[in-house]
């Protein structure tokens, strides 16, 4: 799988959707005006299909959104629509895992501080318990440095533009630990094919 490939289908695939939900928004009124049957129950309905339409754009930008920029040792980035920047200095990231593939990847980041950033959250026995992974890696860094406190961020949206953002991790968290799930998808993410 070329992860570039994918991105432009991708992005073709988003665009056919707003252009189909645009038109059918459009379309709609229209035809009930044409017919000239004017009814309350059918402009009730009309505005509950014209929500339901204006919701499904919304959401759809909502979970393809992620935008991401590196400068000075700080990767910033925003994850959705009503997300506000989050801001991750790469040299206090210290695990960086991947769960699942392609459009269903979540990016879980482990820092040693919070940095500005309301996204991150300490990290506690539940979260260790529910990321066997990262469990491994955590108890032998917290061997290591046993008083730091330590935070971590999931990034669930982004579709397939996770991948890049992946990579730019990566290349730019030098002194991260790596799991091995994060590992092959970086590999995809490099243009690597799977075997």
């Amino acid at each position: 799988m070329d992860i570039y490939k994918a991105l432009k289908k991708e992005k073709k695939s988003i665009k056919r959707f707003y252009i189909l939900m645009i038109t059918l928004a459009i379309f709609l009124p229209t035809a009930l005006w044409l017919t000239s049957i004017i009814n309350n129950f059918f402009i009730i309905y009309l505005l509950v299909l014209e929500c339901l339409i204006l919701l499904a754009i919304l959401k759809k930008w909502d979970s393809t959104k992620l935008e991401f920029k590196y400068k000075n040792n700080k990767l910033r980035f925003v994850s959705g629509l009503f997300n506000r920047g989050c801001l991750i200095i790469c040299d206090k990231i210290v695990i960086v895992h991947a769960e699942g593939m392609e459009d269903d990847m979540r990016i879980i980041l482990v820092s040693k501080g919070r940095i500005r950033n309301r996204g991150m959250k300490p990290v506690t026995k539940a979260f260790l318990k529910r990321y066997p992974e990262i469990n491994e890696e955590y108890t032998r860094i917290k061997k290591i440095e046993s008083e730091e406190i330590y935070y971590f961020q999931i990034i669930k949206k982004g579709g397939l533009k996770k991948y890049p953002l992946l990579n730019e991790i990566f290349t730019y968290c030098v002194k991260a630990h790596y799991t091995e799930n994060c590992v092959e998808n970086i590999k995809i993410a490099r243009g690597q094919t799977l075997n």
